[in-house]
């Protein structure tokens, strides 16, 4: 008991240290950055509100976006020296920061994907029923665990029946492989391309996608990776070391190029729908 009473006190004394732990001026930089561009994208969202979508795409950007503002302003509390939110005491969780960007990582590629990137009107389409029917089939196989739900199940097939039609009817889904479209039929898969693909489109280097897709999702999933080494590189307890500091300022930097490019491109969506 004393061991754990003493255990205890020790910790509440070095959390209450932190209320003046030093940072570099690189993090601050960037924790100052993400402040401003988190209240900068809130601001082209509300800007956004209320103006009649004149495409599907328009109305799917405004979804992605807002989720993304959503996702964001949750880094920007969470981050320790944000000026976002006031906390009495410092919390480093760069796990948690790593699952938030991983998610607005996602989130990008979806905005891009869906929103903005310029295709022809059948690949559109083809693009919008996939997820549709990505979406149905996700449903369907969470309906299939709630005993419950079973009844809403033979809804969930007719949709899935006629989605596949609208997708073997597209040109731009015929134009594809039989390998492919039969992969794609399963509704498993969300995306015509691979995400990486998509991300270098989306503007994200592909090294850079694959090395933090690969680190964060270690996280998320709580792997070995994310906690294996937690001694060695003195981080998940909540405190400043060097190595949290740096983490979080790569979760960081991360989510102000994602963020940044997807505002502009809203904004340049939305200037002719005003």
């Amino acid at each position: 008991m004393r061991s754990l009473i003493r255990t205890l006190a020790l910790r509440v004394l070095e959390r209450t240290s932190l209320r003046t732990t030093p940072v570099g001026e690189d993090y601050q930089v960037r924790v100052k950055a993400l402040d401003n561009v988190v209240r900068d994208c809130i601001g082209v969202s509300q800007s956004c509100a209320g103006i009649r979508a004149p495409t599907r795409a328009h109305f799917y950007a405004s979804l992605l976006f807002t989720a993304m503002c959503t996702r964001a302003a949750t880094l920007a509390v969470l981050v320790p020296k944000s000026p976002f939110c006031w906390k009495e005491f410092e919390q480093w969780d760069y796990s948690s920061a790593a699952a938030l960007t991983r998610s607005l990582l996602e989130l990008r590629v979806a905005f891009f994907y869906l929103c903005t990137e310029n295709v022809e009107q059948e690949e559109w389409e083809c693009r919008w029923n996939l997820f549709n029917l990505h979406d149905c089939t996700s449903r369907f196989n969470l309906f299939l665990e709630m005993p419950n739900l079973q009844e809403d199940l033979a809804g969930f097939t007719e949709q899935q029946r006629e989605l596949r039609g609208r997708l073997t009817a597209n040109s731009h889904f015929i134009s594809l492989t039989p390998g492919e479209q039969k992969k794609l039929l399963h509704g498993q898969t969300a995306y015509l391309n691979p995400l990486e693909k998509i991300a270098v489109r989306a503007g994200v280097e592909l090294a850079t996608f694959r090395l933090i897709y690969r680190l964060f999702s270690s996280q998320v999933h709580g792997f070995p990776l994310a906690y294996y080494r937690m001694a060695e590189q003195n981080r998940g307890r909540g405190v400043h070391s060097e190595s949290e500091e740096g983490y979080t300022a790569l979760c960081v930097s991360l989510a102000l190029t994602l963020l940044t490019r997807s505002r502009d491109e809203m904004r340049s969506l939305f200037a002719d729908a005003r």
